[in-house]
């Protein structure tokens, strides 16, 4: 089954994490992390995003991990929405 935008992707990025990120993309649009792939895996990667402040705190070793797979396996499956 190919990783979507929506099932896959999407609930990572929480109304917070969004708010954070405005200024550079929309974290809630398909389009807007495919054209930022790599500047959002390399933030995700490097420990830079998400960024502190928000109340479900910043993700865990585990978390950031299964990103970056699904993050990965979204990419290669051609950025299903």
């Amino acid at each position: 089954m190919a990783t979507t935008f929506s099932v896959n992707i999407k609930p990572f990025f929480s109304e917070c994490y969004r708010d954070n990120m405005t200024f550079m993309f929309d974290l809630w649009s398909a389009d807007d992390v495919k054209n930022s792939w790599q500047e959002i895996y390399d933030s995700v990667q490097s420990k830079r995003m998400p960024i502190a402040g928000c109340p479900e705190g910043v993700w865990d070793d585990a978390r950031r991990q299964q990103f970056l797979i699904d993050f990965m396996k979204w990419k290669n499956d051609g950025f299903q929405p």
